[in-house]
C-alpha cells in the first residue's frame, strides 16, 4: 500500500533551507510522481501556503486517495465521479476502532484537497478534465461574513465541488473549570503544565510541542510574561502571555523532573540536550499528536467529552467576555481585534464566532481569564 514520507532539511539554491514536505510512496517504494510534484508545488512554488502542518493535512489527503485508489486498482488519472463518490461514502461508513464515520468537515476537506490536486494537474497537462462536477452554491448565513460583505458582487455565491456535502459548523464549546479539573486530576506535571499552557494562552497542540526552555523568561513583578513563539498554525510569529506563578512552575519542571529525565536517557549520553520543554519518558520532544492523545485519554478517564483544542476555545471564549469588561471603562479597546491577535487568526471572521459563544453560554465563561487560571490551582 502507498506510503507518506516526509522530507529531511534540504537547501535550496537561493541559499534558504525547507523540510517536512510531504512524499507519497506506492506499494513498490516508488515515488508517486504527479502527487509529489504537486507537494512541492504547495510547499516550494506556491505562496498562500507556507505552512508545514498544512503541506501534512494536503499529504495525509492524497495518502488516503492514494491507499484507495491502490486497493480498489483504479488508476488516478482515469476515476471519475463515480470513484470519487464511492469514496465519499466509504468515508461516511463506521471506521474500526472508533466506530464512528469521519466528521463532514474531515471529509469535505478531504475532498477538496484532491479537487485542488486534480485542477492542478489539469493546468500543468496532465489531464484533460477534472473528474468532477463544480456548482454554485450560496454560503450559508450561519456562517460569520467578512466586512466587506456588504459589497460583494457574487451576492455570496461560490463555486464548490459537487461531491462535498452539507455541513452546518458548529459553534465551539469551551470547558467549564471543574470539567477541566477532572481531566488533569490524574495527570502528571508535565501534562498538566500542558493543559495549563493551553488553557491560558489559547495554543494549539502544534504549538505547545513547539515551546522550548529558552521561551522561558524569568518573572518579575508582571502578572504576565510575554512570549514570542514561532512554530504556528499559519507560520507567522505571534505574542503569547502566560501567567507568572505558570511560568515558575515550569521552570521548576525543568530544573527537577525534566533534568532527571534527561540524565537517565540516551539523550544526556549523547551529550545534548533537545531544545523541547515538554520531553517524552524516552527524552525526545513530546510531538502533537502525542499532545492530543494524552490529553484525549484523559478526559475519556474522567467522563468528559472533550478534545485538546477545546482548551483553546475556553481560553478564547474566557478572554473575550474579560475584554469585553475592559472595554467598558477603555472604549478605545477593540476586544474583537485583540482576541484576533491573541489567537494568531488571519481572518477576523474566524474570531468572530466567539462573539456567539459568549451569547449563548455565558453560564460557563462569565468568569475572567484570571478566574479560570485561579481555578485550576
Amino acid at each position: 500500500m502507498a506510503q507518506l514520507l516526509f522530507s529531511t532539511p534540504a537547501f535550496r539554491p537561493d541559499g534558504s533551507s525547507v523540510e517536512n514536505v510531504p512524499m507519497l510512496l506506492d506499494a513498490r517504494m516508488r515515488l508517486v510522481e504527479p502527487a509529489c510534484a504537486w507537494l512541492m508545488h504547495v510547499a516550494l512554488v506556491r505562496g498562500r501556503t507556507r505552512s508545514p502542518q498544512t503541506w501534512r493535512t494536503y499529504g495525509e489527503a492524497l495518502y488516503d486517495w492514494w491507499q484507495t485508489l491502490e486497493a480498489n486498482g483504479w488508476v488516478w488519472n482515469e476515476v471519475g465521479p463515480g470513484e470519487l463518490s464511492a469514496y465519499r461514502d466509504q468515508m461516511l461508513r463506521p471506521r474500526s476502532g472508533t466506530g464512528r464515520p469521519l466528521a463532514r468537515s474531515t471529509i469535505n476537506g478531504r475532498l477538496r484537497t484532491i479537487g485542488r490536486f486534480y485542477r492542478w494537474s489539469v493546468a500543468t497537462g496532465l489531464m484533460k478534465q477534472v473528474p468532477f462536477v463544480s456548482q454554485e452554491i450560496t454560503m450559508s448565513r450561519s456562517r460569520p461574513q467578512g466586512y466587506l460583505a456588504h459589497i460583494d458582487a457574487t451576492g455570496g455565491r461560490t463555486k464548490a465541488n459537487e461531491l462535498t456535502m452539507r455541513h452546518v459548523p458548529m459553534l465551539p464549546r469551551p470547558l467549564a473549570p471543574e470539567a477541566i479539573r477532572r481531566i488533569m486530576a490524574a495527570m502528571s506535571v508535565r501534562d498538566r503544565l500542558i493543559v495549563e499552557w493551553a488553557v491560558t494562552t489559547g495554543i494549539r497542540r502544534m504549538e505547545v510541542a513547539g515551546l522550548t526552555v529558552r521561551h522561558l523568561k524569568r518573572s518579575g513583578n508582571e502578572p504576565m510574561i510575554p512570549v514570542q513563539i514561532d512554530e504556528t498554525k499559519g507560520g507567522r510569529s505571534r505574542m503569547i502571555y502566560p501567567p507568572a506563578p505558570l511560568v515558575d512552575r515550569t521552570r521548576a519542571y525543568v530544573r527537577e523532573e525534566r533534568a532527571v529525565l534527561i540524565r537517565r536517557t540516551a539523550v544526556n549520553r549523547a551529550g545534548c540536550d533537545p531544545d523541547a520543554l515538554f520531553l517524552t519518558c524516552r527524552g525526545q520532544p513530546v510531538k502533537p499528536r502525542r499532545v492530543g492523545a494524552m490529553f484525549a485519554a484523559a478526559a475519556e478517564a474522567a467522563g468528559v467529552n472533550a478534545t485538546f483544542h477545546a482548551l483553546r476555545h475556553t481560553f478564547a471564549a474566557a478572554m473575550l467576555r474579560f475584554l469585553q469588561r475592559e472595554a467598558q471603562n477603555n472604549p478605545e479597546l477593540n476586544p474583537l481585534l485583540t482576541l484576533q491577535v491573541l489567537l494568531g487568526h488571519a481572518d477576523l471572521a474566524t474570531t468572530a464566532v466567539y462573539l456567539r459563544v459568549v451569547e449563548t453560554d455565558l453560564s460557563v465563561i462569565e468568569a475572567s481569564v484570571d478566574d479560570l487560571y485561579a481555578a485550576l490551582l
